[in-house]
């Protein structure tokens, strides 16, 4: 017996995986969008958007929930896909820790929206609030929203995620046949998620990141076609 038949890759696994990230975050999307207009609303203002997050505070449950387990398959999903394309030990490792890091990043920034903002929603709009205490909270929404959001989509999303797709993508291609094309396209979903890092100086294109996602979960969707078919 081989050790491939005595230790099955779990193919069937990562695509569970990947398939249940790619819900969750369409999920929170469809939730998020018509009920704060998210993710355009990340930019507006604490006047605007903390009495939407009071007024919406289900709907930004439900979808910032479902946003953060999206993020939080990726710790195990990065684990999975170590073994399914074979890649080397020190390869491998190096994948696993960039898909953790890139999973507990984005969900430490997600859940300021579960835990702090509501807070914040609330205090914010009491009647009794004076003009003063308002301006503190806003200077705490901003602060914190600046921080959280740095962690999370700078750092989770185009730093990690975007350099652990560069290796998920190399070793597709290296499996050669029908991987050979998805690690290709997975060069571009990573350009993608890089082409948000120039946020950090203050150049910032809210379409072109919606866009990068978008591009993002479909590839991971084709990927999770690929590991069912390989299981078969």
């Amino acid at each position: 017996m081989t050790l491939s038949e005595t230790h099955p890759r779990p193919y069937r696994l990562s695509g569970l995986l990947l398939l249940a990230q790619f819900v969750l975050m369409w999920a929170a999307f469809f939730i998020l969008m018509p009920a704060i207009n998210w993710p355009a609303s990340l930019g507006e203002p604490p006047a605007v958007i903390l009495p939407l997050i009071l007024e919406q505070a289900g709907p930004v449950f439900a979808g910032y929930t479902s946003y953060l387990l999206h993020a939080l398959l990726l710790i195990p999903l990065a684990v999975t896909l170590r073994a399914t394309l074979k890649m080397s030990p020190i390869m491998g490792t190096t994948a696993v820790a960039l898909g953790v890091l890139a999973g507990l990043a984005k969900a430490l920034g997600i859940t300021r929206w579960l835990f702090l903002m509501p807070g914040l929603a609330v205090a914010y709009t009491n009647p009794e609030a004076s003009e003063a205490t308002r301006d503190a909270i806003a200077v705490v929404y901003e602060a914190f929203n600046a921080y959280a959001g740095g962690l999370g989509e700078l750092l989770g999303v185009g730093l990690f995620a975007g350099v652990w797709t560069v290796l998920i993508s190399v070793a597709l291609v290296r499996l050669g046949g029908g991987a050979r094309l998805i690690g290709l396209a997975g060069f571009i979903a990573a350009a993608g998620l890089f082409s948000t890092l120039p946020s950090v100086v203050g150049i910032e294109s809210p379409i072109l990141l919606t866009l990068s996602g978008i591009v993002w979960q479909i590839w991971t969707a084709v990927l999770a076609v690929w590991h069912f078919r390989a299981r078969a």
